[in-house]
């Protein structure tokens, strides 16, 4: 049972920000898992603009910390950013 998977619909100008844990490119349409607080999943249709936007990342998207932003802009719909891992250095707490 997937209880504690919580389907997202993001507004306009939200973004959700995770790890990676899954990328699904089904039938008819594209599902990404991201690991926040809990589970959460974002589906959209496959040939959505969208899902175009996701495929093109494909898999390379697993394992990595994202941001999606969902926009107003017709030519652009969502916005994937990867964000880098923080690295603590020796000087970083004292």
């Amino acid at each position: 049972m997937k209880t504690d998977i919580k389907e997202i619909k993001l507004q306009i100008w939200e973004e959700i920000i995770g790890n990676c844990v899954k990328f699904e490119d089904q039938k008819d349409q594209v599902v990404l898992m991201l690991r926040t607080c809990q589970n959460m999943q974002i589906a959209y249709q496959r040939n959505f603009k969208e899902g175009i936007i996701l495929r093109r990342f494909g898999r390379k998207l697993v394992g990595r910390k994202l941001g999606i932003l969902r926009t107003d802009i017709p030519a652009k719909p969502i916005v994937v950013r990867m964000i880098p891992e923080k690295k603590l250095t020796s000087s970083e707490g004292t």
